[in-house]
């Protein structure tokens, strides 16, 4: 089983926490940053309509880069990023602190919208933390076990 992430505002999060355990190369591929709308479509494969009707800031978006991302990487879980961290960049419709995450498992996506407070670097730390507990629902009993096994979790 191999894993991967498909981030914009984590900036690496996700891959750092994948990577900050010895022997991560057996079962991490790799990461995209992708923070701009040109890169999620080049390089994920969004479709620039998906981020022109629903925004960059969306389940859809999350959603696009996870599936584009596991593909992209040849993996067989990709975790996604896309929201708005702060201080600035917030609308009346997408304040700062919300994040769109989502885990794409085998051409299926599960994903997530929060509202959260903090600073920049806790609003990502928080993003980080809740996408990873969320593994526990996507992956089987066997799959958790070596996962969390080797994340000593």
């Amino acid at each position: 089983m191999k894993f991967g992430t498909a981030e914009s505002f984590t900036s690496g999060a996700l891959a750092r926490k994948f990577t900050s355990v010895p022997g991560s190369s057996e079962y991490f591929e790799g990461s995209i940053v992708a923070y701009s709308a040109k890169l999620k479509q080049n390089l994920l494969g969004v479709p620039a309509d998906l981020i022109e009707n629903h925004g960059i800031v969306s389940l859809e978006v999350a959603e696009s880069m996870a599936l584009g991302g596991a593909e992209t990487l040849g993996v067989d879980i990709c975790l996604s990023s896309t929201g708005v961290a702060g201080p600035g960049g917030g609308t009346i419709g997408i304040p700062v602190g919300t994040v769109c995450l989502a885990i794409a498992k085998s051409g299926s996506v599960h994903s997530w919208k929060k509202q959260l407070e903090g600073s920049r670097e806790e609003v990502v730390e928080k993003s980080v933390d809740f996408l990873f507990s969320r593994l526990a629902d996507v992956l089987d009993d066997a799959e958790k076990s070596r996962f969390f096994a080797l994340l000593n979790f």
